[in-house]
Order: structure tokens, then sequence, then C-alpha cells
């Protein structure tokens, strides 16, 4: 009888020994607490389903809200237990650290550390917010709204409570400029480092290659009989006004914030904004060397070997201008329609012919007519001519040209030089009476005129144009992805319930 009861007494020992082992809290190390951001975003550490989902996705919205706002970074970490080989401020210390929360160059975060079981609460500060939230301020918060509700066990009303007030003290006006001021001024001291060297290579990069572009263009520039180009000054000039527009737009961005125009650009930002505008500039600046090229070579074929040429020694424009890669494409284009065009034409003995080069024979005499020299001015047709070797035979080829649809055939003089609907103002409109304009079809050779009708042109009416300017900022209710990679000194307060 007493073996059965000693037996009992040991079966009983074993269960309670099971059931306390069943029910034991986890403790959790640094490492096995689950980070928020890696796992579907959030600013909420719940591992023990001690909050609710409402209670949770309720504290998610307020410190998105007045993150979007501030930039500050505040995370939340309840759990039953934790690591029993360190105290509550060492573990939320590392914790915060490991983490990384807040911002990098402000060091901006604030952690909300909970262990249920040993009913404690710690906050970790970050430097950057010490001076908005110290530790006094924090301990009357959990006086206030923390504690009295976790003796409830209303863990999830407390912290929500407590993250109002934090917000209430955050968005004061006040406290939110010292805030973003102190984000500002960290933030571009930190990229300043990063920045200037990739502008300083850019500029001068650049530099380097206008200064090709510039001296070869010099050299397809018809020089006028006093040694001067037409377009040497509006090169010099172009380009001093284009640094000095770099140089102010820099100039106000930095030092006067853009006059509340760039609020949301920052200063990393700049070498990419650099890019973008010599990028575009450059664009122009090989569209105004192949607009030489076309003035350069009255000679459709000249024009575009010379095209070729250039393109063939700087190809690696593209490298850093991709929209010259736009002209190119566009300029093959226009090459492959005109390469029919060019081949010889065989004389009556079927020897090839020759092509008179229009840029020594621009009048093309004495084959080409007034009337065809008139459509090659209205940009029309374009005459190739083919002259044979022994100068007796030649050949005149006709090629619509870019102004082709905008005239038709004149009813006189049978050329291709009759502009049709042509507006002419005869009385120009005023803010006082309307004006008078006759809609007329015009040949440009040989001024045939047909009169349409008149038109009446509407008065002019002064406009009041009004600007109003308004600013706002939003907030994403979503997280991002990580934190800002934040650290504490050690600032912060903490207590028990």
């Amino acid at each position: 009888m007493l073996k059965t009861h000693s037996i009992k007494n040991l079966l009983v020992v074993i269960f309670l020994l099971i059931s306390s082992l069943s029910f034991a809290q986890k403790a959790y190390t640094i490492s096995e607490i689950p980070d928020p951001k890696k796992n579907g975003g959030g600013w909420v550490s719940n591992p023990d389903s001690i909050l609710s989902a409402d209670h949770v996705s309720q504290i998610n919205a307020t410190i998105s809200d007045f993150e979007g706002k501030t930039n500050v970074q505040v995370a939340v970490v309840i759990v039953n237990d934790f690591d029993h080989e360190q105290e509550d401020f060492d573990f939320a210390n590392e914790l915060f650290n490991t983490w990384g929360i807040g911002q990098k160059t402000s060091n901006n975060g604030l952690l909300l550390f909970i262990a249920k079981d040993r009913r404690k609460y710690r906050f970790i500060t970050g430097t950057g917010i010490e001076g908005v939230l110290p530790d006094v301020k924090l301990k009357h918060i959990a006086e206030q709204n923390l504690l009295p509700a976790f003796r409830e066990n209303n863990f999830g009303t407390g912290i929500i409570t407590t993250i109002d007030a934090i917000g209430v003290v955050i968005l004061n006006p006040e406290n939110k400029s010292e805030l973003n001021q102190f984000f500002t001024q960290q933030s571009e001291n930190g990229d300043l480092g990063k920045v200037w060297i990739p502008v300083l290579v850019i500029i001068l990069a650049f530099f380097g290659i206008f200064k090709i572009v510039n001296k070869q263009a010099k050299k397809t520039i018809k020089v006028d009989a006093s040694g001067n180009n037409g377009h040497e000054k509006t090169i010099i000039s172009g380009c001093a006004g284009f640094f000095m527009f770099i140089f102010v737009s820099i100039f106000a961005m930095v030092f006067f914030r853009g006059f509340g125009l760039f609020d949301k650009v920052k200063l990393i930002h700049a070498p990419f904004i650099l890019y973008g505008i010599l990028a575009a500039c450059l664009f122009f600046r090989y569209l105004f060397h192949i607009s030489s090229l076309r003035k350069t070579h009255y000679d459709d074929k000249n024009y575009f070997n010379a095209v070729s040429d250039f393109n063939k020694k700087n190809f690696w424009l593209i490298i850093f201008s991709p929209l010259i890669l736009i002209t190119l494409i566009n300029y093959l284009f226009k090459r492959g329609k005109n390469i029919d065009r060019f081949k010889p034409v065989l004389d009556s003995k079927n020897q090839e012919m020759l092509r008179v080069d229009r840029d020594i024979n621009v009048e093309g005499k004495p084959f080409l007519s007034a009337g065809q020299r008139a459509e090659e001015g209205a940009q029309t047709y374009d005459y190739d001519i083919w002259e044979s070797a022994d100068h007796k035979e030649h050949v005149i080829k006709q090629w619509p040209a870019e102004e082709y649809n905008s005239y038709t055939e004149c009813p006189k003089c049978n050329f291709r030089t009759y502009k049709l609907n042509k507006q002419v103002t005869v009385t120009a409109a005023t803010y006082s009476r309307e004006g008078k304009a006759k809609l007329i079809n015009e040949c440009s050779f040989c001024r045939n005129v047909e009169f349409i009708e008149w038109i009446t042109l509407a008065m002019l009416v002064k406009t009041k144009s009004s600007s109003g300017s308004s600013s706002s900022r939003s907030s994403s209710s979503s997280s991002s992805s990580s934190w800002g990679g934040g650290r504490s000194s050690g600032g912060g307060t903490g207590g028990s319930w």
C-alpha cells in the first residue's frame, strides 16, 4: 500500500514538472526578437501576441504618421521575457543599436521595450531626439499613460496612449522645427563628403567634352573675310551663360534651399541633377553642331558624310548624353532612305556619270532653271545633277524635300512653290480694336497671288494671372523596408509596474 502511494506521488511530481516546462515562457535573445521591418513591415514587434491585431495596426498607423512628418523612427517591442543574463537597459540598448533605429545621420530613433513577465519597460533614445524627449519627459509620459494601464493588464491601451503622448511632443511646432533642422543639418553634413567628389568629376568631364565638341565645331563653320566665324561668339557666350546658370542653381539649392522650390531635393541628389542638366545641354550642343554642318554643306551627300564622320569619331557622347541616341537613329533612318539617291547614273555610253558637288556649284549653273532653284529654296525639291566625264551629257534627278507637302504646283508657272491658305496680316489687332488679314494662295517664284477671303482678327484681351502657392506634406501609412541605421549612446529611462 505504501509502495503504491509513493508511486502516485512520483507521478504527480513528474506531471507537474512536465507541465511547468510546457508552459514556461520563452526568454528571447537579441537575435530571436523578430524585426518588424523584415517581417511584413511596421514598427511593432509582438512575437508572443500580447497585443491584438487591432492594437498593432493602430500603433503602426500613429508611428507612421509622425515619422512621415518629422523623420523620427519609433519602434515598439513587447515580449513575455528576455535573456535572463541581461538587464533590461543593456538588452534594450543592444537591440536598439542592432536594428539601427533612427536615421544614420541624425540618430533620431526611439525604442519602447516591454517585458511583461518581468513587469519592466524601458525607453531608449538616440542622441538626435534626447533634446525633445529627455529622460524626465519620457518618465512623466510613462507614469501618466503606460503604468496605469499596465497595472490593469491593458497593454494595448497603455502603449497606444503612450505613443499618442509622444506624438504630441514630437509634433509640437517648436519641437518639430528643431527635429527637422537637426535632421537636415546632419544629413547635409553627412552627404557633403559623398557629393563634392562626384560633382567635381562630372563638371570636369563635361567641361572637357564641351571643349572637344567646340573645337571640332570650329573646323566645320565657315569663316568670313574678316577671319571671324558667325557662331564663335554664340558658343562662348552660351557656354559662359550655361556654367553661370549651373553655379546659381547649386548656390540657390544649397544655401537658400531653392527659395522653397527644392524642398524635396536633398544634397545627395546634386550629382544626378547636375548630370541630367549637363547631359541635356550636351544634347543641344550636339544638335547645334549638326545644324552647323547643315549650314556648311549645301550638298546633301557631303552633309550626310560629314555627319557620319562626326558620329563615328564621337559615338562615345551617347554615354554622357543618351538623348543623342534618338538623333542618331533618326539620322540613320534618313540616310537609309537616300541610299538609292546617290548611286551613280549611267550615260548613253553606259559609263558612270559624275555627280556635281553642290557645295562648289551652289546655284547648279548652268543646269538648273530659276524655277528649280526656287523649289530648292522653298525646300520642296532637292535636285541632283549628274554629268558625263566628257561634259556632253547631264541628267537632273528630282527628290522630294522637307517642305514637299506644304506646297503645291503653281497653276501659272507649274513649279511647286505655290503656298495654299497663306494668312497675311493687313492691320494688326490691338486691345482697342480688331485687326484684319487676308487669306491667299501665293507662289514664291512667279508671285502669282489668288485672293480667297478677308479674315477678322480678334481684339486682344488683357488677362489677369494669379498664382498662389500652397505647401503640403504627405506621409505614407506604409513603412520602409529597413531602419535608418541610427544608434543610441544610452539615453532613455525605464521602470516597472
